[in-house]
């Protein structure tokens, strides 16, 4: 049977010691597991707290704790990436999307510019 897992799987099975961490390991081998995108964006706001060497983190939970397809397992691993060079959880998280579905995004936000991920500026033009 496979059953949908959410962040405080995740957790357990990445912090040294937590509480469920025994209910998460038998849970592996009982269930198939999968989770979604939402989640590991979840973790890496939680790594402020925890400290997690995330990237390898990320990685590493994939194998055990899979998204759903190929391209959501993309945006996770871009993300993580982005994240890594700099970006806030959610701009990463957004860049990795697009960047995915081949598409621009449209926005604001200044670092965009700074990856693979074309922006189409949000913010009005000096033109009347």
């Amino acid at each position: 049977m496979t059953v949908y897992v959410e962040t405080d799987f995740l957790l357990a099975l990445a912090k040294d010691s937590d509480w469920l961490q025994g209910s998460a390991e038998d849970a592996l081998t009982e269930y198939d597991v999968e989770t979604s995108p939402f989640s590991y964006l979840e973790l890496l706001l939680a790594r402020e707290r925890y400290e997690f060497d995330y990237v390898p983190l990320a990685a590493n939970l994939l194998e055990l704790v899979p998204v759903r397809d190929e391209g959501e397992k993309q945006v996770v691993l871009k993300a993580v990436n982005y994240y890594d060079e700099g970006m806030t959880p959610f701009d990463a998280f957004h860049a990795a999307t697009a960047e995915t579905r081949g598409m621009d995004v449209l926005s604001s936000e200044k670092d965009y510019e700074d990856i693979e991920v074309a922006r189409v500026p949000l913010e009005p033009t000096n033109q009347e």
